[in-house]
């Protein structure tokens, strides 16, 4: 199926959350658009795709698992922006969104996963919506057993 096709049957889940159900704080930190947002930060549509690509839900931990990747794989991504965006997560997020250890976990092996791939700067894509979810993880080195 193609990744138009793919993003409406994502979109389509009840537990899906639009732009303005998004809760303001982690808007500031995580949307291109805000004034203070972080490095790798990236807009809810290519955000969506990457869910598609490592294959991840919509619970709090795979919205660990996605942040880091797409930050990790940033390169502009330091030391410092990664601890804020940590200590950000673990304990300024609002309920629904704050991590949990196992959560941090989840969003290192994302991170260190996005590092490591050489295709990099994944969060300024522009996707090809005729490709398929296969193709892109192709291009992209994306393999979802290394990431489980």
């Amino acid at each position: 199926m193609v990744l138009s096709k793919e993003i409406k049957k994502w979109r389509e889940k009840p537990s899906y959350k639009q732009q303005n159900q998004i809760n303001w704080f982690v808007w500031l930190l995580e949307n291109p658009k805000s004034p203070i947002s972080l490095t790798g930060a990236i807009d809810l549509y290519n955000h969506d795709i990457i869910h598609l690509l490592l294959k991840r839900d919509m619970e709090v931990r795979d919205e660990a698992m996605v942040i880091g990747f797409t930050m990790g794989n940033s390169e502009t991504t330091s030391s410092w922006v990664r601890w804020l965006f940590e200590f950000c997560a673990r304990y300024l997020y609002p309920e629904g969104y704050r991590f949990s250890e196992a959560d941090l976990l989840e969003y290192e092996k994302g991170f260190a996963y996005g590092y490591t791939r050489p295709k990099r700067n994944i969060h300024l894509a522009k996707f090809d919506e005729k490709k398929t979810i296969a193709k892109l993880r192709k291009e992209w080195g994306i393999k979802l057993i290394n990431i489980r």
